[in-house]
C-alpha cells in the first residue's frame, strides 16, 4: 500500500492552467421608456385575442425599472448539478478581494445561506420540470429573507476530452500503467452568471468566464486525476468570474448613479 501511494505521487507529470474567455454585459434601462416607444396593440398584424394576451405578457415582462443603488447588499449563490453550493476556499478569497477593488461605497457581498432558502421555500406549483426556474425561485426567496438587494447567481461546470499519447504502449506492463504517461487530458471549466434584482427581477447583467486545464496522466490513476482537474477548472473558471464582475459592478455603479 506503501509503494502504490509513491507511484500516485509521480503521475502529475505536467498541469499548465489557461485562463481566457471573461466578458459581461450590462443592463440598466427602463421598461417605462422601452414600452413607451410601441403603440398599444396587439404584437405582430393578428388581432386574435391570443395576439392580445402575448401583448399583455410581454408587456407584463418588460414593465420593470432598476432599483438598485449603491451601497448595496449583493448576495452570492453557486449552482452546482442544480443545487446552491458553498464557495470554495479559493473563490470565498477572489470575492474578498473584489470588495476590496470595488471600494467602501459599494457595499458588501454575502452568500445566499442554503439553509435559509430551503426554510423560506415554496414551490410555485408549476411543472417541476422546469427545475431551473425553481432553483431561481428558491434563492430569491433566501436573499429576501436576508434582506439583500440583488444576487449574482452563478453555475459552474465543465467538459473533458482526451488524446491517447505514443507511449500509451506502456500501458501493457505492470510497471508502465503506473509511471509512465499515456494520455493527455484537457478539462474546460465554464462559470456563467446573472445579476438581478430580488424584489422585481430586475436583470442588471450577465457576466461568464472560462479556464482550462491540461495534465499527463498514467493509467493507473486517470479517474483520480480527472476527477481533480474537472474540480481546479470549475474553481478556476469561478475565479475568473470573479475578476470579471469586478468590471460589471463599476459600470453599474457609474451607470445607476
Amino acid at each position: 500500500m506503501k509503494v502504490h501511494t509513491q507511484s500516485l505521487s509521480l503521475i502529475s507529470i505536467v498541469t499548465t492552467v489557461i485562463l481566457s474567455g471573461c466578458q459581461s454585459t450590462t443592463q440598466t434601462t427602463s421598461g417605462r421608456d422601452y414600452l413607451n416607444k410601441y403603440p398599444t396593440t396587439s404584437i405582430g398584424s393578428s388581432n386574435s385575442s391570443k395576439a392580445q394576451t402575448l401583448d399583455e405578457e410581454i408587456a407584463e415582462i418588460a414593465a420593470v425599472e432598476p432599483l438598485l443603488r449603491f451601497p448595496a447588499r449583493i448576495g452570492l449563490a453557486k449552482v452546482y448539478n442544480g443545487q446552491i453550493s458553498n464557495l470554495t476556499e479559493a473563490e470565498a478569497a477572489a470575492w474578498t478581494e473584489a470588495r476590496t477593488q470595488l471600494g467602501s461605497d459599494f457595499g458588501e457581498f454575502i452568500p445566499v445561506s442554503s439553509l435559509i432558502a430551503e426554510m423560506v421555500y415554496t414551490s410555485s406549483g408549476q411543472n417541476q420540470r422546469n427545475q431551473a426556474s425553481e432553483i431561481v425561485r428558491k434563492i430569491r426567496m433566501g436573499a429576501a429573507r436576508q434582506h439583500l438587494d440583488a444576487v449574482f447567481i452563478y453555475e459552474v461546470f465543465s467538459e473533458t476530452s482526451e488524446r491517447t499519447l505514443p507511449s500509451a504502449v506502456a500501458n501493457w506492463t505492470i510497471i508502465g500503467a503506473y509511471f509512465v504517461p499515456s494520455e493527455e487530458s484537457t478539462t474546460v471549466g465554464y462559470a456563467n452568471a446573472l445579476l438581478f434584482d430580488v424584489r422585481n427581477g430586475y436583470t442588471y447583467g450577465t457576466a461568464s468566464a472560462t479556464a482550462t486545464e491540461k495534465d499527463l496522466t498514467t493509467l493507473v490513476a486517470q479517474y483520480d486525476q480527472k476527477q481533480r482537474q474537472q474540480n481546479a477548472a470549475q474553481v478556476a473558471a469561478s475565479v475568473n468570474l470573479v475578476d470579471e464582475s469586478v468590471e460589471l459592478f463599476k459600470k453599474l455603479r457609474k451607470e445607476l448613479k
